[in-house]
C-alpha cells in the first residue's frame, strides 16, 4: 500500500488531530482560534501532508522505475505484452463461463 492511500484513507483521522492539535496549540498560548481559522488551518495541514506523501510516492515509484528495468515479470507472445504476469500463468490462458439459465 503506499503512503497516499494510507493518507487518504484516513482524512477524517488526520482532520480531527489536526484540529486537536490548532486547539492545544491556542489554549498553551493563551489565545483563542475561531472555527473559521481552525476549519482553515486544519485543511491547510492535513492538504500539505497529502501533497507531500504523494510527492513521495511518485519519487519513490519513479526511482524504482529508473533503477529496477526488470523485464522477467514480461511475457510477451504474439505482439501482446502481459506486464506482471507470471510465465507459468498467463492471463491469456484465462476463461470466465457464465451460468447457464433453464429455460
Amino acid at each position: 500500500m503506499a503512503i497516499s492511500d494510507a493518507v487518504v484513507g484516513n482524512l477524517t483521522t488526520l482532520f480531527l488531530v489536526a484540529i486537536a492539535a490548532t486547539k492545544a496549540y491556542g489554549l498553551a498560548v493563551g489565545r483563542s482560534f475561531s472555527g473559521t481559522c481552525v476549519l482553515v488551518l486544519s485543511t491547510l495541514a492535513v492538504g500539505v501532508i497529502l501533497i507531500i506523501s504523494i510527492g513521495w510516492d511518485l519519487s519513490r515509484k519513479a526511482r524504482s522505475a529508473v533503477i529496477a528495468n526488470d523485464h522477467s515479470h514480461e511475457m510477451c507472445r504474439g505482439g501482446i505484452c502481459w506486464h506482471g504476469v507470471a510465465v507459468k500463468s498467463p492471463a491469456s490462458q484465462v476463461r470466465f463461463r457464465l451460468p447457464q439459465h433453464g429455460n
